[in-house]
């Protein structure tokens, strides 16, 4: 039985009030009814995620008599214009919500907006996410929301084109180099597609070496205001880049090409390296009459001996919090750390994701090249996500503009470290 009917089959088999089936929540309520106002964006009757979302609700509610989850779904776009105007006052109808951090989750810390779980996740629960899955939602000390899944920027290797060079699978930069320049050799191959004319794309490239050149820790506090962007790593990490164009790793132009143009000349085996998230995994092993027989994923390649190779380009980034002014902070937080267990065990079969919950996985239901995506991710702890979900939309704007600025043949490192000072500087 694969997992999905295992969870729908435990949802139609629960009947016990105050206990659960996965164990997420096992408390027992006053007898009062308590209605919980719930604001989320699965709203897609087709979704799978949707129909996984609905199922965990509807469990939740047979298993806790007297609570009542009054649902408020809107599409993406609409929610978050929906949210930001409810929370803009005093969200009086809103207990507890979907939404993104660490970025968008800091503007309403910030403002006093969220209720932190410090006091309601138990021993138990912390014991069954996976280390390092909590740091986006953490902030000042508090824990605001448990994760769901993550994602992870990876390169994907065309083992068959390395062999034609004669070169190994780089782990280090000047490995990469090494292989780059060989590969560069081989007739109509590009050694590193990147899919640059996509802007964050170009933006994902910049921000894997500067997770290299500096740190997760340390990008995440420049990104957030808490330090300034004024690291060498970061200014080490645009050189690296333009290195990479000089030395004609990345093609001859590579902003000429989105990822979608990246994707069909890795399946027609003219690339050698694609740099995109572990969603790429289902492109590849769904692909008709694909060229590349022998794939392998790894994570960028590290700088130094120095470097955390934990540390890895993406994370969890969403979740359900709950709002300070709730009028039932205890029943709201049970059920926010409960749907986000729920929705994380269900990540790998509904193909969101890496479940950020130590929960068991039948790998036969999962394609090959996602199963050593799995793998990778096992030996991963720190993740930073692509940075234009962590910074404000303007200052995005600028690092990305400045990122595809990096591949362009005229290059300005020290106008790219003024413009992304300033950007991130003005987004405090």
């Amino acid at each position: 039985m694969n997992n999905w009917k295992k969870f729908t089959a435990a949802c139609m088999g629960a009947a016990m009030v105050g206990t659960t089936v996965f164990g997420a929540s096992a408390t027992v309520f006053a007898a009062d009814t308590v209605t919980l106002d719930v604001w989320h964006q699965f709203t897609d009757p087709e979704s799978a995620q949707t129909q996984a979302f609905e199922a965990a609700v509807e469990e939740y509610e047979k298993e806790h008599e007297n609570i009542k989850i009054e649902l408020h779904g809107l599409d993406t776009e609409s929610y978050k214009t929906k949210i930001s105007t409810e929370f803009a006052s005093s969200a009086s109808g809103v207990d507890v919500f979907y939404y993104w951090a660490p970025g968008k989750l800091k503007q309403l810390t910030d403002a006093d907006k969220v209720l932190p779980l410090n006091d309601y996740v138990t021993d138990d629960i912390k014991s069954r996410i996976k280390e390092g899955s909590t740091s986006n939602f953490e902030l000042d000390g508090n824990l605001y929301a448990l994760p769901i899944d993550s994602y992870m920027m990876c390169l994907f290797c065309n083992k068959d084109l390395f062999d034609q060079a004669g070169v190994e699978i780089p782990t280090t930069y000047d490995e990469l180099i090494t292989a780059g320049e060989a590969l560069a050799k081989l007739d109509g191959v590009t050694p590193l597609a990147v899919g640059a004319k996509d802007a964050w794309l170009a933006g994902a490239l910049y921000e894997s070496l500067a997770l290299r050149e500096v740190g997760a820790s340390e990008v995440q506090s420049a990104l957030l205001g808490e330090t300034e962007f004024t690291n060498e790593g970061f200014k080490k990490a645009a050189e690296d880049v333009v290195e990479l164009y000089d030395k004609g790793i990345l093609g001859k132009n590579p902003l000429e090409d989105g990822e979608a143009e990246a994707t069909a000349d890795f399946l027609n085996g003219k690339v050698a390296m694609q740099l995109d998230g572990s969603w790429f995994a289902g492109t590849i092993d769904n692909a008709e009459d694909s060229a590349v027989k022998d794939v392998e994923v790894i994570t960028f390649p590290v700088v130094s001996d120095e470097q955390d190779a934990a540390d890895y380009a993406g994370g969890a980034s969403a979740s359900f919090f709950v709002n300070k002014n709730t009028d039932t902070p205890e029943e709201s937080a049970d059920f926010a750390m409960y749907i986000s267990e729920k929705m994380g065990e269900q990540a790998l079969e509904l193909g969101t994701g890496f479940p950020c919950w130590n929960t068991d996985v039948d790998t036969d239901t999962i394609s090959p090249t996602f199963v050593k995506l799995m793998d990778l991710y096992d030996g991963v702890k720190t993740g930073v996500q692509n940075w234009d979900g962590i910074i404000n939309a303007n200052a995005a704007a600028v690092h990305l503009e400045q990122a595809q600025s990096l591949l362009s043949g005229s290059a300005d490192i020290d106008s790219f470290m003024t413009a992304h000072q300033d950007a991130i500087s003005a987004a405090e």
